[in-house]
């Protein structure tokens, strides 16, 4: 079920038109996409290079300098690209960014910078930055960060933002701005007039 077109430009303009063509529905065994996208996209395994997609729904999906907003997979190879909401069995990451990583298997980050990660399986971390990770076993290694974690096990020098002394000032400075928030709405805020 592999579709090719062929198609012979007149011109250099034609050309270009054709590369950074967008589809709005594809459906097929094997999908590849060079420098163009697709909203929505249902195959086996899915490869984009230099493209995009909005959501896609594969087996295997391999990404390489693009992006996707919304990826289903069993597995998942993210290489200089980015993901919004990635929901799989194992990612493989390497220069990559992505927002949400809900995942059941391994994930194995390298370079990468990524919101918010949670994974049933074990994490591998290399020379990455996280926010927020909750794993069973995670390992970090040369020059990795992450802010909130939540793990069984972890193994490598773990550089904590939040010491005892932070998470005070922290706790001190948010109860503040709530109050003052709460304070100034009581004051300025609309009055009820009774009746």
């Amino acid at each position: 079920m592999t579709e090719e077109k062929n198609f012979s430009p007149e011109s250099e303009d034609q050309e270009a038109l054709v590369k950074t063509k967008f589809e709005e529905n594809v459906q097929a065994d094997i999908v590849e996409i060079t420098q163009g996208g697709a909203n929505h996209i249902q195959a086996k395994e899915v490869i984009l290079r230099q493209a995009g997609a909005t959501h896609i729904q594969s087996n295997l999906v391999h990404v390489r300098q693009g992006g996707v907003v919304k990826v289903e997979t069993d597995r998942l190879e993210l290489t200089e690209g980015g993901v919004i909401l990635a929901n799989s069995g194992s990612v493989e990451m390497t220069a990559s960014k992505a927002a949400v990583i809900v995942n059941q298997g391994n994930v194995n980050m390298d370079q990468c910078g990524v919101q918010v990660l949670v994974t049933k399986g074990n994490v591998q971390v290399d020379q990455s930055g996280i926010v927020a990770m909750a794993a069973n076993h995670v390992t970090l290694e040369n020059n990795s960060s992450v802010v909130f974690l939540f793990a069984r096990n972890v193994d490598g020098e773990v550089k904590t933002q939040f010491g005892p002394k932070e998470s005070v000032l922290f706790g001190i400075m948010a109860g503040l701005a709530a109050g003052v928030m709460i304070l100034t709405g009581a004051i300025f805020g609309k009055k009820h007039k009774k009746k």
